[in-house]
């Protein structure tokens, strides 16, 4: 039997609270206390910045393959967000990450042909088969739901102990602000998208698949950092 709207809300908030990565992971809550020294921050770096180059592209395949037209307008303000910055008023995501890395004398080279990690390689690879070849509904759960989902409440206390621990400034820690407002907004579209549209019983447990396999993929990805910065 179907959810009801209700109910299928609060399954998924329930799973992302549950599973989440961002704010529960052990590397995560490390660097928060600032116990990897500047130079295992290199590693964080280098792969958190794999996948941040590669989310838009998700986004945008999202975009390409959305049937809605309200819905497919919102998912394209979300991608010139993370290409640009202009909603903002900062900078194409990206950059603002390397604004991050710098801060740990990472240069930019070393960032953009960083290798990644099986970790991250496969988030990366998961990025492409939800959006590319699952239903729309289920790549829009995985990617607005169970990654974006996670970002509110997380990443603004993140930055202010990047601060803290690390002397970053406010610019230096800029990626992470930005993604605090953001992805509160890109997450509330994922919501009206798989809310609305996953009616029937078939289509909402492909739907908590997804999301249960991003949330995986997401504290895969975390695992692998851990290790190697070990």
């Amino acid at each position: 039997m179907a959810l009801s709207k209700e109910e299928l809300t609060r399954t998924i908030q329930q799973r992302v609270q549950q599973g989440r990565s961002f704010g529960r992971h052990p590397i995560w809550l490390k660097v928060a206390d600032g116990v990897p020294t500047r130079e295992r921050m290199k590693i964080f770096a280098q792969q958190f910045f794999l996948q941040v180059v590669e989310f838009p592209r998700a986004v945008s395949a999202l975009h390409t393959a959305c049937p809605f037209p309200e819905e497919r307008r919102a998912l394209a303000e979300n991608l010139w967000e993370e290409e640009t910055g202009a909603i903002s008023g900062g900078a194409p995501h990206p950059e603002l990450f390397l604004r991050f890395s710098r801060a740990f004398d990472v240069p930019d080279e070393e960032m953009w042909g960083a290798k990644p990690l099986p970790g991250t390689a496969a988030l990366i690879d998961w990025f492409e088969l939800s959006t590319r070849n699952r239903d729309f509904i289920e790549g829009a759960a995985a990617i607005t739901l169970a990654a974006e989902g996670q970002v509110m409440g997380n990443f603004g206390p993140f930055a202010r102990k990047l601060e803290a621990h690390y002397g970053l400034t406010e610019e230096q820690v800029s990626f992470w602000d930005v993604h605090e407002i953001a992805d509160a907004d890109h997450s509330d579209v994922g919501d009206h998208i798989v809310i609305k549209f996953a009616s029937t019983d078939a289509v909402q447990q492909r739907v908590l698949a997804a999301v249960d396999h991003s949330l995986a993929m997401w504290w895969q990805f975390f695992d692998g950092m851990e290790m190697a910065m070990a």
